[in-house]
Order: structure tokens, then C-alpha cells, then sequence
């Protein structure tokens, strides 16, 4: 644990707590989970160590982190998870527009 101004903070290393390669949305579920069942409202996560990031598990720890009530600190974030979490929070703002052109269904029946 951690103090910060007085206050008690616990600190998680991710790479332990997890693994070091964040791989699975289930995994991000798993650590705020935990992180909710803390008594303290201030949380640490230090990324030191994590090597690698999937855009799946980045998705689901930012959806999470948004939704949690703790106050999230994060600490030692590698560069390809700080570019990943870019990358999703990117692709979140943007709308997607899909221009579709009406085509004509038919019904096939097939007999063998």
C-alpha cells in the first residue's frame, strides 16, 4: 500500500496480478472485479512489466475503468499500451458510417 496526501492507496502491478501479456476481456473483468472489492476508493495500477496489449483487453479495462468508482492511477504504462489505449479510445469517438446500397434478394431453393 501507498500513501498519497495521507491517503491509504493500494497498489496492483498488472503483470502479476494478471499477466504480462494482457490478452483477454475476461482477464479486464477479473481485475476490476478485485479492484471494486477493495476497501479503498484510490487504486494504483502499475503497468511495469506488461509487454504486450490486445485491442480486446484494452477495450474491456477502459469500459471498466470508466464504469468503476474508484478513483484509477495508472503507473509505468508501456508505450504499446499507451498507443493501444489511444488506438481504442480513437476508435470509440469516431462514428462509423457505412454507405450500403440496397441489392435484391432472391430465394434459392436447393434439392439433393
Amino acid at each position: 500500500m501507498n500513501t498519497l496526501n495521507e491517503k491509504v492507496i493500494r497498489a496492483i502491478r498488472i503483470a502479476d496480478h494478471v499477466f504480462r501479456h494482457l490478452a483477454f476481456r475476461e482477464s479486464a473483468d477479473d481485475l476490476f472485479s478485485y479492484i471494486s472489492s477493495l476497501e479503498e476508493s484510490d487504486v494504483i495500477i502499475d503497468f511495469s512489466g506488461v509487454e504486450s496489449i490486445t485491442r480486446s483487453f484494452a477495450h474491456q479495462y477502459l469500459k471498466n475503468k470508466d464504469m468503476s468508482k474508484k478513483r484509477i492511477i495508472e503507473r509505468n504504462i508501456p508505450s504499446n499500451v499507451i498507443q493501444m489505449f489511444e488506438l481504442v479510445k480513437k476508435q470509440k469517438s469516431e462514428r462509423v458510417r457505412i454507405d450500403a446500397e440496397p441489392i435484391e434478394v432472391v430465394d434459392v431453393v436447393c434439392s439433393f
